[in-house]
């Protein structure tokens, strides 16, 4: 199962936001069945300059940094997912990016804090606590 992480599950644990328990529960729950959490390389930029720009500390930003990136796997953002995101004319054009690129890499799920933010999705878009309830009622995934 390939799950594509959005930005703000991501960021909902770097500064234990509302919810943080449960995003935190998803990566446990996407180790236990062996499933593979993906961010987006533009996700990565965007995580970097959020967290420094709230912690003022490059250091400790580095260190942050390096921790997601041992729990998740880059898919890079190409040309063609630029221009299609670019097409689509969402309100939310960095959803629409990460939405295109996942899409174009075959991912099953997104998962999300906002799925208001993916209306025009194809991909089946979850909460991370809907995923988890997925999981635990979804004999054998």
């Amino acid at each position: 199962m390939r799950l594509l992480i959005d930005t703000n599950v991501i960021l909902d644990i770097v500064f234990k936001r509302s919810g943080c328990n449960i995003s935190m529960e998803l990566f446990r729950k996407v180790k236990e069945i062996g499933a593979s959490a993906y961010i987006t390389a533009s996700s990565v930029t965007d995580i970097f300059y959020i967290i420094r720009k709230e912690t003022h500390d490059i250091s400790r930003t580095y260190v942050i940094v390096g921790n997601i990136l041992r729990l998740v796997v880059n898919l890079p953002v190409t040309e063609k997912d630029v221009r299609m995101a670019f097409e689509q004319r969402w309100k939310d054009f960095e959803d629409c990016l990460q939405y295109m690129t996942g899409k174009n890499n075959g991912m099953d799920y997104i998962i999300t804090a906002n799925h208001k933010d993916y209306a025009d999705a194809k991909l089946p878009v979850l909460a991370p606590k809907a995923w988890i309830e997925m999981l635990d009622t979804t004999p054998a995934l």
